[in-house]
């Protein structure tokens, strides 16, 4: 038995303490940045289509000037014309009302000779108050320059129109009454408004019955835009492109709280306080089932063997030989893959070793290491039909230094004998015979047939795979093996992208090879 539990079985499970800062968001950014470009795709496609099929719209302004009468001069005052007030804005928020009602769109609708309805034109044109000044904006929008022109003119036209006709409807019906008042009672002092004589008032009304109305006038004639305010190429694609990176943002953040899948390494190290032994980068013909030591890749080759580095030097803390179960929390990760290249590069390394199949429901080591079991196997072995010796196989490929012990039954039931004593001393005898012993274990939060095994050897090696590995599984995982006072030896992380530059590619041909000094060795592992 090995000192694992020694080690704080449970500490493992608590995740460090440090601070995720941006680099944790960029890297977040980085995976999901398929879907950030897809949206800003589709966003930029959305908007060159509301380019391509929008209507122009121009948008041109006329000015009205308001000048309200003394709230003091009672004739004007009772006209109904617009009056000072202790608020100079209100005036002209009051004129800018009086611009924009039914009756001032049907006299513009009328004098431009359209078919368009007043309310239809009447939405076309806003009234806006200019800042600290006594002008009214009116601004007129049209499919051209010269129509929208001719709107804003037409509504700054009409408004002075509809209330200079006001005005005159009010002249209309006082000044016969004074005038009723002046034949009757001749030119007397104090009139109908104020002190003024009855004569002026009259002359007064006389004169604006001739006069457009004073309180407001057209100031400054719209002329046609140079350019459409709407659509606008660039502010809109702009527009497109920011709204595109916030949802494609957005939707990267939302993707990673609930993609159950691990997707990089900090996902590891933020939730254990385990090392990441060997990174495997993906292999070409990975999927196709396990991946034997020849079929690797120069950089899969070189992850075994830092993997191998790791694993013997946790041994080499402690005298003996060392076993070495190997499992993961789900199938499709890489365990017997791992398992085997594991034992095979200890083996390279001149180290005898022995590889346990211990997964029955889906054995897969003979077929990956071209080697058949002999009449008995593992079930052999824990029937004690067979001793450890006569069971095990040699691989050729690699002499004396590697031997399987391979399933020869497949199914549940069979699992069972692991919780035998049998499959103790198993373990006991492999490690009096070879230095390493590597147990080749189902996905234990699938299956628990081997957690007895995983008890009894001396490290637990846990094997993950970007895009397969599921995090609340490996969670599950990591509670089985703490609740049983195991704390595995670390990670082995599978699926990685593959390293940068051509350091361990063939040299091109023609390419200057180093000449090392000396009598030419064999390569080793």
């Amino acid at each position: 038995m090995s000192n694992q539990r020694d080690k704080g079985a449970a500490d493992w499970l608590q995740p460090p303490g440090e601070q995720e800062g941006l680099g944790r968001y960029l890297e977040i950014v980085r995976e999901r940045l398929g879907t950030i470009v897809v949206a800003v795709a589709v966003t930029l496609a959305v908007a060159v289509a509301y380019l391509a099929t929008a209507e122009q719209v121009y948008e041109a302004e006329a000015d009205l000037l308001v000048t309200p009468v003394p709230a003091e001069d009672p004739l004007l005052a009772g006209l109904g014309l617009i009056r000072e007030s202790s608020d100079p804005t209100r005036d002209v928020e009051t004129a800018a009302r009086l611009a924009t009602t039914i009756e001032v769109a049907e006299i513009a609708a009328e004098s431009l000779g359209t078919d368009e309805s007043p309310r239809d034109l009447l939405e076309d044109v806003t009234a806006q108050p200019i800042a600290l000044s006594n002008l009214v904006a009116l601004t007129a929008q049209a499919s051209s320059p010269e129509a929208a022109a001719e709107l804003a003119n037409a509504f700054a036209d009409a408004a002075v129109e509809d209330r200079t006709a006001s005005l005159h409807e009010q002249i209309e019906r006082v000044l016969p009454q004074l005038q009723e008042r002046a034949e009757e009672g001749g030119d007397a002092a104090g009139g109908a408004f104020g002190a003024e004589s009855l004569a002026n008032q009259i002359a007064r009304l006389e004169t604006l019955l001739e006069s457009p109305d004073p309180t407001l006038r057209a100031e400054t004639e719209a002329i046609p835009p140079e350019g459409a305010v709407s659509p606008r190429p660039l502010l809109t694609l702009t527009g497109a492109l920011f709204a595109g990176l916030v949802i494609g943002i957005a939707a990267a953040f939302a993707l990673q709280a609930l993609d159950p899948r691990l997707r990089r390494e900090e996902q590891l190290r933020s939730r254990y306080r385990l090392p990441i032994l060997a990174r495997v980068p993906r292999e070409p013909n990975a999927g196709s089932g396990p991946i034997p030591p020849d079929r690797l890749s120069p950089s899969g080759t070189e992850a075994y063997r830092t993997l191998r580095s790791s694993v013997v030097a946790s041994a080499s803390r402690d005298d003996g030989s060392r076993a070495i179960l190997v499992t993961g929390s789900s199938n499709a990760e890489g365990k017997t893959t791992t398992a085997v290249n594991l034992a095979a590069s200890l083996a390279l390394s001149g180290r005898r070793t022995i590889l346990i199949e211990a997964d029955l429901r889906r054995p897969a080591v003979g077929p990956t290491l071209r080697v058949r079991a002999n009449r008995d196997g593992i079930i052999g072995v824990l029937l004690e039909n067979a001793s450890l010796d006569d069971a095990l196989v040699d691989v050729p490929a690699f002499g004396s230094k590697l031997e399987v012990l391979l399933a020869d039954h497949e199914g549940g039931w069979i699992s069972e004998l692991f919780s035998l004593a049998a499959a103790r001393r198993m373990i006991e005898d492999a490690k009096r015979l070879a230095e390493f012993v590597i147990i080749d274990s189902p996905p234990l939060t699938a299956v628990v047939d081997t957690l007895p095994l995983a008890r009894e050897s001396d490290e637990v090696l846990i094997v993950t795979r970007i895009g397969v590995t599921r995090l609340d599984r490996l969670s599950q995982l990591g509670e089985l093996l703490a609740g049983n006072g195991i704390a595995p030896l670390g990670f082995a992380l599978l699926g990685g992208p593959r390293p940068e530059g051509d350091y361990l590619a063939p040299p091109r041909a023609g390419a200057p090879r180093e000449k090392a000094p000396g009598r030419r060795r064999a390569p080793t592992a």
